[in-house]
């Protein structure tokens, strides 16, 4: 497993580094998550975005995924994989001043392989946070 950040506040976006975790789920296919602030919410409000990529080969697997911010559900849903995988990304709301714990987890319904990631976002000051 590697946790990576990239950029820095002043990056091109004005709202933090990005956070990045690649890994992989219990039987061995690789995923990436990614998060960061950002200022694209609805009438350009700070969110916390998280993008969730399945890096499989396999075709017509159901996986249910879940994000989670702190532990509060904010997006839940299944998708069929494609030879090119699966990404899914949603928005949850800023929270000022606090880390934010986010978490992607899927289920494979064909394998039953899990995938369990996460990334800790920290609080950009002058940026919602």
């Amino acid at each position: 497993m590697s946790l990576v950040v990239t950029g820095t506040a002043e990056a091109k976006r004005r709202c933090g580094p990005t956070y990045e975790q690649d890994s992989a789920g219990s039987l061995g296919t690789p995923f990436t998550l990614k998060s960061k602030h950002d200022d694209d919410g609805p009438v350009g409000s700070f969110v916390v975005g998280e993008e969730f990529e399945i890096h499989t080969n396999v075709a017509g697997q159901t996986w249910s995924i879940t994000f989670a911010d702190n532990g509060k559900v904010f997006f839940t849903g299944d998708d069929v994989s494609t030879t090119t995988g699966i990404r899914e990304q949603h928005p949850t709301a800023n929270q000022p001043g606090v880390t934010q714990h986010m978490t992607a987890d899927a289920v494979n319904h064909t394998t039953g392989e899990t995938i369990h990631g996460f990334l800790d976002v920290l609080p950009v000051p002058g940026c919602g946070g």
